[in-house]
C-alpha cells in the first residue's frame, strides 16, 4: 500500500494503528518529502500522545485536517531507526512479557512489568555519552533512550522532551534503587521518569552502550536481537510529520 501511494506521488501518508505500525511506515519515509499523519488505534500510542493528539479516531482525523507539518528527529540504534524509544534493560524485557500476553491495555502492561522484573537478569553496562562522560552500572534496571516524551500508555520519560530539537533523552537506573523507584512510580505518569529519585538523565546526541553479552532490545515497542555494543545517535528533522494544533505544534504553518 505504501509503495503504491509513493508511486502515485502522494504528499502525505496517514497511518491508522499503534506505535509498531507507525514506526514500520514512518521509518520508510525518512529523508523523503512525504509527510506522515497518525490516527492512533493502538495500545500505547506514544507518538500520538507526544503531539497532544486525540485518541478518538474521528477527532484525530479532524485534528490532522487542520494540522501542521513538522520535521521530527529520528534515532538510530546502530543502523536501525526508531521514532519513539529504544530500551536495553528491564524496560526491554517488559516488552517481551507484554507481547506474550493475549490481552492489551494498561492492566496487562503493569502485570507484564511485574512479571519481567522478577525474570530479568541484569548484566553490567558501560555508557559513554557524547564521547565525554562514562557511566558504569553493575546491574541496570532501566536503560532507555527516548526520542519523544514517553513510551506509551501515558508513561513519560521527560514531559518536556521536544522530539524536534536534535537531542535524545537518556534515562538509566540501578537495580538496587528499585524499591525507591516503585514507591514513586506515579510520577512517571504525571511528570516523567526523570523526576524519580536516583535516575540518571542526560540529553544526548550520541551514546555508546557496551554490554558484557548480547541481549534483545526494545525498539518502538518491538523486541529485536542486538549485538553486545550499541551505538545510538540522532538525525535531526529526518521525518516530516503532520501534527495537530496543540502544545507541541509550531506557531505558524
Amino acid at each position: 500500500m505504501l509503495a503504491n501511494a509513493l508511486a502515485d506521488g502522494t504528499d502525505c501518508v496517514i497511518v491508522c494503528g499503534g506505535d509498531g505500525t507507525v514506526s514500520t511506515i514512518g521509518t520508510q519515509l525518512i529523508g523523503s518529502d512525504v509527510c506522515m499523519g497518525v490516527v492512533p488505534l493502538g495500545s500505547g500510542n506514544g507518538l500520538a500522545r507526544h503531539f497532544a493528539q486525540s485518541l478518538n479516531a474521528v477527532e484525530a482525523i479532524e485534528q490532522l485536517a487542520s494540522g501542521f507539518v513538522r520535521d521530527m528527529d529520528v534515532g538510530y540504534v546502530n543502523e536501525t531507526p526508531f521514532l519513539i524509544s529504544a530500551s536495553a534493560a528491564w524496560d526491554a524485557a517488559l516488552v517481551k512479557a507484554y507481547n506474550m500476553s493475549p490481552l492489551r491495555g494498561i492492566g496487562s502492561y503493569v502485570i507484564a512489568g511485574v512479571y519481567s522484573f522478577f525474570e530479568f537478569s541484569s548484566r553490567p553496562v558501560r555508557i559513554i555519552i557524547d564521547g565525554r562522560e562514562t557511566i558504569d552500572i553493575d546491574r541496570p534496571l532501566l536503560l532507555t533512550i527516548g526520542n519523544l516524551s514517553g513510551w506509551g500508555y501515558g508513561a513519560l520519560i521527560d514531559k518536556a522532551a521536544d522530539g524536534c530539537d536534535g537531542k535524545l533523552e537518556l534515562v538509566a537506573a540501578r537495580q538496587k534503587d528499585a524499591p525507591l523507584l516503585l514507591a514513586n512510580i506515579a510520577d512517571v505518569f504525571s511528570r516523567g521518569v526523570i523526576n524519580l529519585p536516583n535516575v540518571i538523565y542526560r540529553k544526548i546526541q550520541h551514546v555508546r552502550i557496551e554490554r558484557t553479552e548480547s541481549q534483545s532490545i526494545q525498539i518502538d515497542g518491538e523486541l529485536r536481537d542486538a549485538p553486545k555494543n550499541l551505538d545510538i545517535s540522532v538525525e535531526k528533522g529526518a521525518l516530516r510529520i503532520l501534527t495537530p494544533t496543540g502544545p507541541r505544534a509550531p506557531s505558524k504553518t
